[in-house]
Parts: C-alpha cells; sequence; structure tokens
C-alpha cells in the first residue's frame, strides 16, 4: 500500500515544486529501492533510515501480526487492494510491511510543524487535500506525472536518490 499512497503523494508535485516546497521520503531498508524507484512510485528526494531512528523518534508503530491481519480485512484495506490492482502498481511483499509511517509537514527553516498525521493501520494515509491546506496551497488536488528513475546512492547507514 505504501507504494500506492507515494504514487498518490507525487502527484502533488508540481504543486509543491510551484511553490518551493521539497517533497522528501524516508524509507526503511534498501531492500525494494531498486524496484520502488524504477516503478515510479515517489517522485521527490528519497532517503533510506536503515537504523529506523525517525521512525522511532517520531513514534511510529509497528504492527503486530494480528494487527496486520486484522486490518487488510477493513473495507479501506480492500478499497487500497482494488486500486493497487486498477493502478496496475506492482509489490513483492517482502522486507518489513509491519513498520507504520506517516506524513509529516514542517515549516520553512524547520521552526513549525504544519502537519503530523501518523498511520495507525496498513491502509491509512493522508488526504491530498488536507497535504495542501497545511501548505496553504490554494486550489485543487491537481493530477501530476512521476519523474524519471534516480539513481541510488548508500553510505553506512543512508541511502539518496539523486535525480
Amino acid at each position: 500500500m505504501c507504494r500506492l499512497y507515494s504514487r498518490r503523494l507525487s502527484t502533488l508535485k508540481p504543486q509543491l515544486d510551484a511553490h518551493n516546497v521539497r517533497h522528501v521520503g524516508i524509507g526503511l531498508e534498501e531492500l525494494g529501492v531498486e524496484d520502488f524507484v524504477k516503478g515510479n512510485y515517489f517522485d521527490g528526494e528519497l532517503y533510506i533510515d536503515l537504523k529506523k531512528a525517525c521512525y522511532e523518534q517520531l513514534n511510529y508503530k509497528r504492527l503486530g501480526v494480528f494487527g496486520a491481519i486484522g486490518s487488510l480485512l477493513k473495507k479501506k484495506a480492500r478499497e487500497a487492494f482494488a486500486a493497487i490492482k486498477k493502478e496496475d502498481i506492482k509489490g513483492d511483499m517482502k522486507g518489513d510491511g509491519f513498520q507504520n509511517g506517516g506524513t509529516l509537514i514542517i515549516s520553512a527553516g524547520g521552526k513549525e510543524c504544519l502537519l503530523n498525521f501518523v498511520q495507525d493501520k496498513a491502509y491509512d494515509h493522508v488526504e491530498l487535500e488536507d497535504v495542501l491546506k497545511a501548505l496553504n496551497i490554494e486550489g485543487a488536488v491537481v493530477e501530476g506525472a512521476t519523474g524519471t528513475s534516480p539513481k541510488v546512492e548508500c553510505n553506512d547507514d543512508v541511502c539518496t536518490i539523486k535525480k
């Protein structure tokens, strides 16, 4: 589901660029990054936090096995799976599927948190309209195109994607 929601957030890229807003994603492992990049699921800067330090500091929780299975049976999860199939989003179910994330919007200069959406269930995601509202960007959500595959560069604990 993260590929679906990453792709949806990326549709905001033209509006974010027009307002000089950086679009940054943080992943938690290298496994699947190459396919994620090749599939153009995210159109922004991508960093990998192998130690999951930011996830811990932001108190993003991990799902338990029973919670994960239970959440996959909910109507919202079924709707997400239908969208994944319709949009032909490929995934391999490898890696840490139990770590939840969120969407954090910080003001220029890092002085204020404008939005802190914390994912509770695997199917939870921030509404695109809420992102624009938090950034005080007028207008409706506009569909945008994702960019070309960037280059992945890794060091000891962090991978960065350069366009």
